[in-house]
């Protein structure tokens, strides 16, 4: 009989290997959950996201061959290709809500259930997915919002600052853009403190970002660094095939030998659909991995810098065999 591993634990100190080896232990041992409801909630987003995201691209190649003098452009696909780059971003988005409901729906249940996600009803999943998804979309709009006064005051700082001293001006734009990068690797803990803990509202999930992200900044970067390494990978096999068939439409274009071409058929179009599917896919798959290596460095964080993991180990010491 083959003995059952133990449960991962979110709330434990850890090192650099160990983070990594709590990641894709959790994703080996749920893959199949993990698949499921991935298929039934990201293969449709997918499919309409491939839609407008295939005749974006379309649209900004003609506008760069275009600008080139090599096709011509009227006003109407112009305005195509504002309005598939508009749809792009709105699905884009819905679709990462949804797909960060999903994981910390799955990723609540494990920490939860006595027998983790084996056996998992869909009543079970869909009550915590609506939990999770309605925190998605706050943060979502929480992040929006914060993007636009960012923004506004970049604007206002850049432009005030321009208008004394143009070389003032650019060296503010650029202290701006290295303290996005370096409160960037911070943030990425949001989503696993909004979504893990029932009690942390939004603003405070976001004081809470900052406090743990600095102070344990080293440990997220090597941690997104590495997997962002594999994430890339995967990420590269899945847009190769749509680049091919993109790059091979667009030499056609240029060379005005796509009217009458098999490049020009529907079935290579729908071919070069199927492959931006593919790589949709390809970008969804990457999320899920980046999402479960930051929420066990959140685990990491909070058990280092607030000691989450000793208190819940005293709340519950009743529960332990005594010898």
């Amino acid at each position: 009989m083959e003995q059952e591993k133990p449960k991962i634990e979110l709330y434990r100190t850890r090192e650099f290997t160990e983070k990594l080896s709590d990641t894709f232990a959790f994703l080996r041992e749920n893959w199949r959950m993990l698949l499921k409801y991935f298929t039934y909630s990201m293969l449709p987003a997918s499919l309409v996201l491939a839609f407008f995201m295939s005749h974006f691209w379309t649209g900004y190649m003609s506008i760069i061959l275009a600008a080139e003098g090599a096709v011509n452009m009227d006003d109407s696909h112009i305005i195509s290709f504002f309005l598939n780059a508009g749809m792009t971003i709105i699905v884009g988005v819905l679709a990462y809500a949804v797909l960060l409901a999903v994981v910390f729906a799955l990723f609540r249940l494990y920490r939860v259930r006595p027998n983790r996600l084996c056996d998992l009803s869909a009543d079970e999943f869909n009550a915590e997915f609506k939990f999770c998804m309605k925190r998605s979309l706050i943060m979502l709009l929480f992040m929006a919002a914060l993007a636009v006064v960012i923004g506004l005051v970049l604007i206002l700082v850049v432009g005030v600052l321009s208008i004394v001293n143009f070389t003032l001006g650019i060296i503010a734009l650029l202290l701006f853009y290295a303290l996005i990068i370096v409160v960037a690797m911070p943030m990425s803990l949001m989503p696993p403190i909004y979504f893990m803990e029932d009690k942390t509202g939004v603003f405070a999930a976001f004081k809470k970002t900052l406090r743990l992200g600095f102070a344990t900044w080293g440990g997220i970067f090597l941690v997104t660094f590495i997997i962002g390494l594999l994430t890339g990978v995967i990420q590269s096999f899945t847009m190769v095939p749509w680049y091919i068939l993109f790059l091979i439409k667009t030499i056609f274009t240029v060379t005005g030998d796509l009217e009458g071409s098999f490049v020009n058929s529907i079935f290579y179009t729908f071919m070069e659909y199927l492959s931006c599917v593919l790589q949709c896919l390809g970008y969804m798959v990457s999320a899920v991995i980046t999402l479960v290596a930051v929420t066990v460095q959140y685990g990491h964080a909070s058990d280092k810098i607030d000691g989450v993991g000793v208190a819940q180990n005293i709340e519950h010491f009743d529960e332990f065999d005594n010898f």
